[in-house]
């Protein structure tokens, strides 16, 4: 029980962590083009406390699922020379633009973090360990020999060397022994050993029994593959949203607050590479939805910046603020059909803890 709170918790600060990066990239950039900030808030609903500098309000409220970050002369006509509205149209872009920008970059940092903690660059064919029970093992394999060759077949010591290897085994006959010359402190002996079905992912592999040595990426590797896997995991998530739209697929399995809170807290029990994951998938989702043109979403007040800028001429405030208001009316709307769907999955088991 207290580990789920604890689960819990974790997910609820995750949420307010990726959530307050992108209200930062509104304030910040706002402020770089002289725009008058009123309140900088982490949370929603009752003041818990906060302090104010250089006439900014900085809050900490009792609900930590979101934050704001209010302008002077956001939604109302303001004299003020500081106030949004008289700001010129690439001021205001550049700062509404700010707030999914910034969960981009939060995305990449995670991603780049990952790629040079967690995820394999390269693989050797170097036994790294020999597991308990296998055909490897029994044959007098160890940790650190090298394998020069497979059936005859000489490998290269490096990824290509490891999918040859892996290739010339599964292409013969599994039933017949294995034969390996390994290099070991400068010798080189042959081994044989005959390949055992495993059950893996609910399909049956023959294996030996040996991990292989590998590397993370470095540094800068990190940083050079984090944006290419950005691309390919937004190109995925865009596919997925248009599917959602068009054709209804993946509607069962859409979440609000309450489901993602749920998902993070269970899944995170795997480990830290789970927490990162999920926050750059989380970040980078928060930072194209909100770049959609919807109505009191980010995308949305774009979208009316563009026609300004077209036009050469301000829509009025008033007719701009009501569609932003329906929109609101109408992203509320779902939020609570959303919240009560994952109520409903809660209660019936839809969410293991």
């Amino acid at each position: 029980m207290l580990s789920n709170i604890l689960y819990i918790l974790l997910a609820i600060v995750m949420l307010g962590i990726i959530v307050t990066v992108h209200e930062f990239g509104h304030y910040l950039v706002g402020r770089l083009c002289g725009i008058g900030v009123l309140e900088f808030s982490v949370g929603f609903g009752p003041r818990l406390f906060g302090w104010e500098r250089k006439g900014i309000q900085y809050s900490l409220r009792a609900i930590p699922l979101g934050g704001y970050c209010a302008f002077l002369g956001e939604d109302e006509r303001n004299d003020d020379p500081r106030a949004m509205n008289n700001q010129p149209v690439w001021k205001r872009f550049l700062t509404v633009l700010a707030g999914p920008f910034m969960n981009f970059v939060l995305a990449f940092v995670v991603c780049a973090i990952m790629l040079n903690a967690y995820f394999i660059a390269e693989t050797y064919p170097i036994i790294d360990q020999v597991v308990q029970g296998m055909p490897a093992e029994a044959a007098g394999l160890m940790a650190g020999d090298k394998i020069l060759s497979v059936n005859g077949v000489e490998l290269t010591n490096d990824s290509a060397g490891v999918s040859l290897m892996l290739q010339t085994m599964q292409s013969g006959d599994l039933t017949k022994p294995v034969d390996l010359l390994i290099e070991r402190d400068g010798a080189q002996q042959d081994y044989q050993m005959t390949a055992v079905p495993v059950e893996v992912e609910g399909s049956t592999r023959y294996q030996i029994g040996i991990v292989f040595s590998s590397r993370t990426f470095s540094f800068f590797e990190s940083l050079r593959e984090a944006g290419s896997y950005m691309a390919e995991t937004t190109g995925m998530m865009l596919d997925s949203l248009k599917n959602l739209i068009f054709k209804g697929e993946g509607l069962e399995d859409t979440t609000g607050t309450v489901g993602i809170i749920a998902v993070v807290a269970q899944r995170a029990r795997e480990g830290m590479y789970m927490v990162l994951w999920l926050m750059f998938i989380i970040s980078l989702n928060l930072g194209i939805i909100n770049l959609l043109p919807i109505p009191a979403l980010d995308g949305g007040r774009l979208l009316f910046l563009i026609v300004e800028a077209i036009r050469r001429k301000p829509i009025p405030p008033e007719k701009e603020g009501l569609v932003h208001a329906v929109g609101m009316v109408l992203i509320l709307g779902l939020f609570v059909v959303l919240t009560y769907h994952d109520i409903v999955r809660l209660v019936t088991g839809g969410f293991n803890f």
